[in-house]
């Protein structure tokens, strides 16, 4: 049965990536090329660096993605902080295309300080445009799913929204799912059919195709807690819900990354194993 690329998520420094790939056995992984935590060119990998890991990588095949800034806000009622978001976001962009990673993944904003969530997808939906017009050829923006407080994309249906409203081609704008996130929003997937429940919700809001990576993350509290609280795969409330996913059809040939600590992704990579949730590595990627 086909299943997916499995990796890990690694700080930078990016010339460490292809030989943490190799010892851990991964051919796929998420990283940031910036200070996630602040705006501006704070952490931003220098050349040389940059120059490393394009080297490291070559003829191998892995696949690699950003995330970006943790302060991204598109929906913001401030201008400077809309703004900031996009400058920052365009910065990875950039980035992402001298090393040749497939894109950047983000969170959208948040609804606080508008009348209504619909007031605050409105706004951000046009930033969305803007940024889209501005980014670089090669990689892709990733719009992912949220779950806590007033943020934005906490569902299928709101992320379907977001997708319809930009009107980006799939080639600049995609969707990475984590599905910690979308339990903790409510989307119950700790269930054997937790693959066909989510498919068959995508593709009821035509954006299935749109669906590029995942963040296969468990999730330690229950269903609609709407708390980020990463679990080791098979050891959540999703349970065998994510090998569900990771097995599914329509999943299988993307790629996913444990976003855990690299010892907890060992033990949850050796679970998506053990229940053949995970694509053999090829000679090639190592």
């Amino acid at each position: 049965m086909a299943a997916m690329r499995v990796g890990f998520s690694f700080d930078p420094p990016l010339a460490a990536i292809p030989g943490m790939l190799i010892e851990e056995g991964v051919d796929a992984f998420q990283t940031v090329l910036r200070d996630p935590g602040r705006f501006g060119n704070t952490g931003v990998p220098d050349a040389d660096d940059r120059a490393a890991l394009v080297e490291g990588l070559r003829g191998r095949g892995v696949w690699g993605v950003a995330h970006g800034s943790l302060l991204v806000n598109l929906a913001s009622p401030e201008g400077r902080i809309r703004n900031s978001s996009v400058s920052s976001l365009l910065s990875d962009l950039k980035v992402a295309a001298e090393i040749g990673i497939a894109g950047v993944c983000f969170h959208v904003g948040y609804a606080k300080g508008h009348p209504s969530a619909d007031a605050a997808l409105v706004l951000a939906t046009r930033k969305l445009g803007e940024l889209i017009e501005r980014m670089p050829a090669g990689p892709r923006l990733f719009i992912e799913n949220s779950c806590e407080g007033s943020e934005l994309g906490q569902t299928v249906a709101e992320l379907a929204r977001l997708i319809r409203d930009v009107g980006a081609p799939a080639e600049r704008l995609g969707l990475l799912i984590d599905t910690c996130h979308l339990h903790a929003a409510g989307f119950d997937l700790s269930g054997d059919d937790a693959g066909d429940q989510l498919a068959d919700a995508l593709a009821a809001e035509n954006v299935l195709d749109r669906v590029a990576a995942f963040h296969l993350n468990d999730c330690q509290l229950p269903c609609g807690a709407h708390r980020d609280r990463h679990a080791v795969p098979g050891a959540g409330t999703l349970g065998m819900g994510v090998v569900s996913v990771a097995r599914h059809p329509a999943f299988a040939a993307l790629p996913g990354v444990l976003e855990l600590s690299v010892e907890d992704a060992r033990s949850g990579l050796a679970f998506l194993r053990e229940h053949g949730g995970v694509q053999p590595v090829s000679p090639s990627a190592g």
